[in-house]
């Protein structure tokens, strides 16, 4: 038997997948997108600035005497057009034929089927559909965190956004021994860096990899004092194997695993895993504390309450698809003459915004063989 998914789709109405598109937020597991969250915005292009007036200390004046002028304004910008995403999915033949089956045994033992077949096109719009153009964003922002810069070729079109994060917050990479997993490894050295560099540090990120390489190394003397889901936190040992003194040799690091499929260009038809996070990158990230009163440019007068929790945000745009409303778009069909077929296919305008780029420091190492 064929399905109809032409009568399913109009039970669902022809909003539906527009709003699983823009309802299905990132997970909290999505790491970068706390640093950089998703708002939905009005403009294609990005404009993105703020304003800072910092309180300066007051001055001495003499009896009489004008008052000195006080308060500083800091004003950061960046400018850059959104980037498009999209992608087009249909249900393969196999897939067809595990839906028809589960129909005839839903219709055998006389079980509802349209509430099967509805959450079948739910859950292919949002996982097939969406839930790539998420795993986009979140590569998207790990580039502008961990390189500072997005260097991107997709087919014949190139994306390149310079973020300016300062050349000095990349630091020395770590080679031979002097990797995290080498005899003279310069792990506690970066460490330290990181710390310096950002004065105040929110996280320091690894991918579970490093995280072990950096462990099980016995010259960076570390133990295991904590470990739990979220990563691990080392504690630096003596040459006698007790524990120093010195509150700086205590570190946490984040461990952030998540990946994205993505198409072998090498072997067509098949996948690869891509990791957010780089296996050789140690990230800190630093608490975004303004001293100051910040209006934001698209905020009017008001105080962004989340300024000092995050970097910057994800800027997402309106498609024209979607008929310039801000948000991502998708839709699900069926084609004129094949009622039993399913497509998907979804757009993303958006862009990484990271508006404070000194507060990222990177550390590069080398992987034992």
């Amino acid at each position: 038997m064929n399905v109809n998914f032409r009568a399913i789709l109009a039970t669902l109405g022809n909003a539906a997948a527009f709003r699983i598109a823009n309802t299905a937020r990132p997970a909290a597991d999505y790491l970068f997108a706390q640093l950089l969250p998703e708002e939905p915005r009005f403009g294609y292009n990005i404009e993105a600035g703020t304003m800072t007036i910092k309180a300066t200390m007051a001055g001495l004046v003499g009896m009489d005497s004008p008052y000195p002028p006080g308060g500083a304004v800091e004003t950061t910008t960046f400018a850059e057009r959104t980037a498009k995403i999209a992608n087009q999915v249909a249900l393969n033949e196999q897939t067809l034929r595990h839906i028809q089956e589960m129909v005839m045994r839903l219709q055998f033992n006389r079980q509802p089927t349209l509430e099967a077949l509805q959450q079948t096109v739910l859950n292919f719009v949002d996982k097939i559909i969406v839930q790539p153009h998420l795993d986009t964003m979140e590569w998207l922002r790990s580039r502008a965190l961990v390189y500072g810069e997005i260097d991107w070729t997709f087919g014949k079109i190139k994306l390149e956004v310079d973020y300016g994060v300062p050349s000095g917050n990349f630091l020395t990479a770590r080679t031979g021994t002097a990797g995290y997993g080498g005899s003279a490894s310069m792990f506690w050295t970066d460490v330290r860096e990181i710390r310096r560099i950002l004065k105040s540090v929110r996280a320091i990120i690894a991918h579970p990899t490093l995280i072990d390489v950096i462990r099980y190394n016995a010259a960076n003397n570390v133990v295991t004092i904590a470990e739990d889901a979220n990563g691990v936190t080392l504690r630096r040992v003596n040459s006698e194997g007790a524990f120093t003194q010195d509150a700086g040799d205590v570190v946490r690091l984040v461990s952030y695993d998540k990946e994205a499929d993505i198409l072998d260009p090498a072997t067509p038809g098949t996948t690869v895993n891509l990791p957010f996070m780089p296996t050789t990158k140690l990230l800190g990230v630093g608490n975004n504390v303004v001293s100051g009163f910040g209006i934001g440019v698209d905020q009017g007068g008001t105080e962004d309450p989340n300024r000092n929790n995050r970097l910057g945000y994800t800027h997402i745009a309106p498609t024209i698809e979607g008929g310039g409303r801000p948000g991502r778009w998708s839709n699900v069909f069926t084609p004129e003459h094949e009622p039993y077929a399913l497509i998907g296919r979804g757009v993303t305008n958006g862009l990484p915004v990271l508006e404070a780029p000194s507060k990222v420091v990177v550390g590069t190492t080398e992987l034992p063989s």
